[in-house]
């Protein structure tokens, strides 16, 4: 029984990775999946700045910086310039990074409802 339950446990878990896999924007890579993570989970605040995110993101930054410009060109994040420092950049989600979080977070969900 105990067996069969954990069994249950890792099939949802990879049911989730494969979904992963093929519908975020993580580029087949773990420091794409920390780098998702944490623009997902700063989505709501405003004039974060790209220094500060590449030094969140606890992979090399240059790795950090080249997965972030890919996000830049697939229309999944747009850069900007702060509000009151122009030289500083920072960054917002599009409604397309939006839309895949609610996807992805719904999913989650069914995956790991009960049984």
């Amino acid at each position: 029984m105990k067996f069969r339950n954990k069994s249950n446990k890792i099939n949802r878990l990879r049911r989730i990775r494969s979904w992963e896999l093929k519908n975020l924007p993580i580029y087949g890579t773990d420091a794409g999946y920390a780098l998702f993570l944490e623009i997902a989970a700063l989505e709501e605040l405003n004039d974060v700045s790209l220094k500060s995110l590449y030094l969140s993101v606890p992979y090399a930054e240059s790795t950090i910086r080249l997965l972030f410009r890919n996000l830049e060109e697939d229309g999944w994040v747009e850069l900007r310039k702060h509000v009151v420092d122009q030289r500083i950049k920072t960054f917002t989600p599009t409604q397309k990074f939006s839309f895949v979080v609610d996807q992805w977070l719904d999913h989650v969900d069914e995956c790991l409802g009960t049984d």
